[in-house]
């Protein structure tokens, strides 16, 4: 009977020892080792290809915001108005005699007084429209 015991036991360690074995370790290792070199390559290329695309997003909005920029107005000839606080001046009807002015070009500042107020645009009167005599129409009735 001890012979059977010592047999058995020996048998169970041997199934035992075969699962114990740093073989399928080294297998399975080997295997998400593998998979996470791939997922790495591909994360390197999923990285760039989302890099090219943001720089080329960046490249886009760079050139709308050149495009709608109060430089590229003033490269044209035109002048940025601001008075002494740095308010833009927008109307013609915002400039009172005195009034320091900052004039701003595309290629750098002045300062300017201005010695007018508005301009305004003089009205010319209709010519008065001749009365028209009253029984040149006829009667209806």
């Amino acid at each position: 009977a001890f012979f059977a015991i010592v047999r058995e036991r020996r048998m169970r360690y041997s199934r035992t020892a075969v699962r114990l074995s740093p073989a399928p370790l080294a297998r399975r290792q080997k295997l998400q080792a593998d998979t996470l070199a791939a997922l790495s390559r591909r994360q390197d290329r999923v990285i760039s290809v989302r890099l090219e695309r943001l720089r080329g997003k960046l490249t886009q909005a760079d050139r709308l915001l050149a495009t709608l920029s109060h430089k590229a107005v003033l490269a044209r000839g035109f002048a940025l108005v601001k008075d002494a606080d740095g308010a833009v001046i927008k109307q013609a009807a915002e400039v009172v005699p005195g009034l320091a002015l900052s004039l701003e070009f595309a290629d750098g500042t002045a300062d300017a007084i201005a010695t007018s107020g508005a301009a305004r645009p003089k009205t010319v009167a209709k010519p008065a429209a001749k009365a028209k005599e009253p029984g040149s129409q006829g009667s209806l009735f």
